[in-house]
């Protein structure tokens, strides 16, 4: 097996020496070791994409700063491979904006919310059991986002969402798996990221947002599990 990492944001700066980058902390918590080989495209700052979209058995699409509707061209160039790698049975995983943009690329839509911020580790429920995960279980992932999900793309199945966040979890078949939270994320990182944040977050939406529980953290290791099955098999 074989996986590309598609980068289209990193940690910041003043979190790399506690916490590595982000290709880092996907391989870890996705537990991408045992792959055959990894590697990784710089599509955000150096526009790098697979010059042969059978480089790679799966590619994992990250989070981003930028969003879908941003008129970036490395964003269209992004979709453009999504939609090779689509018709061509490549396995997708996408995370946050990586959710966003496999939708926005196979005929969904993702727009700025109504309702605001998802901010924090918020409840979503199960629409089917996921691994350890029962369906009608309610849930919680770490998740930053402003846009969402509003229209499925073609054939896509919701498998997990909230009044607040509808489309969470989605997949096509056994094929592409999307999920708007940051399963990624350990707590402290999270709680790190926010205080970077203080220019875009009142002190007030900070504290109601940390992360404290230990209930996130263990979904967010039995999602990674799911995950790793999905990815592998």
């Amino acid at each position: 097996m074989k996986i590309g990492i598609l980068l289209c944001g990193d940690v910041p700066p003043e979190l790399l020496s506690e916490f590595g980058n982000y290709t880092d902390c996907l391989i870890s918590k996705l537990s991408l070791e045992r792959s055959d080989e990894i590697n990784v495209w710089d599509v955000y700052q150096q526009h790098q994409l697979p010059e042969d979209v059978f480089e790679c058995d799966a590619y994992i699409i990250g989070g981003s700063p930028s969003g879908v509707n941003d008129g970036l061209e490395w964003v269209k160039s992004l979709i453009q491979f999504v939609r090779k790698a689509f018709i061509t049975k490549r396995k997708l995983f996408g995370i946050c904006f990586g959710h966003q943009v496999i939708h926005h690329a196979l005929g969904g839509e993702v727009r700025r919310a109504e309702q605001g911020w998802g901010l924090g580790a918020y409840p979503v429920q199960l629409e089917r059991e996921l691994g350890d995960l029962k369906s009608g279980q309610t849930m919680s992932l770490i998740a930053i986002h402003q846009d969402q999900v509003i229209k499925l793309g073609k054939n896509f199945e919701v498998l997990a969402g909230s009044k607040f966040c509808p489309n969470y979890i989605t997949c096509f078949k056994n094929q592409v798996l999307t999920v708007q939270g940051h399963p990624e994320f350990s707590r402290l990182f999270f709680n790190a990221l926010l205080m970077l944040r203080t220019d875009q977050f009142s002190k007030e939406v900070i504290e109601k947002s940390i992360v404290r529980g230990e209930d996130t953290v263990e979904y967010s290791a039995i999602f990674n599990r799911f995950v790793h099955q999905f990815l592998f098999h």
